[in-house]
């Protein structure tokens, strides 16, 4: 007879009236890899409640051998239904972008999970932009979620195409953050493609 037993760590840091929140950790090995997740915005999980997005990163981040993950996003708002225009401003708020940094400094890995949001949405696709900018010194950290090595890949936890399989890549921006639309005007040639950067091995 075999008999198992894990410590799961829950830490959750809320703005004082609990309508924000800026970071979601789960520690369960001290010793294996750590990584960070960016979403978009946080929604019902907590210290002792699990939405499905929290699950299936949990499930997932486990079965590559991490240790511990921190959820962050873009928007510090608590909210089941992001409404850009009122949750998400033309800024990364500057206590939730200090919070993403300090866990891009101690992460690993830093994932991309936020989806196809910013693909037809100009003011949530300003924000990403402006936050790839700040993540640029590590950039050899940043990687999305495909569904094969040789599939599509910039997923949200969510999507049904890798609920219970993730393949990490190396995130390639489809623009250079710092490259202003005023510039791309004047230049009237479309945004450069960020060179590939070499990707690392899943841990």
């Amino acid at each position: 007879m075999l008999t198992e037993k894990v410590l799961l760590k829950t830490e959750t840091v809320f703005s004082d009236d609990r309508r924000n929140r800026y970071l979601l950790r789960k520690e369960w090995d001290a010793k294996k890899p750590r990584a960070t997740i960016i979403m978009t915005n946080p929604s019902a999980a907590d210290l002792m409640t699990m939405d499905y997005t929290t699950l299936y990163i949990l499930n997932n981040i486990s079965k590559l051998d991490f240790g511990a993950v921190d959820i962050v996003n873009l928007s510090s708002r608590i909210t089941t239904k992001l409404n850009a225009s009122e949750d998400l401003g033309l800024d990364i708020e500057k206590e939730n972008a200090d919070f993403i940094l300090k866990s891009a400094e101690k992460s690993d890995k830093i994932i991309i999970a936020w989806g196809k949001i910013g693909d037809n949405n100009k003011k949530v696709r300003a924000v990403q932009d402006k936050l790839l900018a700040i993540l640029k010194p590590f950039k050899d950290k940043l990687f999305c979620i495909a569904s094969s090595e040789d599939g599509d890949s910039g997923f949200h936890p969510l999507a049904p195409q890798i609920r219970f399989q993730w393949v990490l890549k190396a995130f390639i921006p489809s623009a250079l953050p710092e490259q202003t639309e005023k510039n791309k005007t004047a230049n009237n040639k479309p945004a450069l493609n960020v060179p590939a950067q070499s990707q690392a091995k899943n841990p």
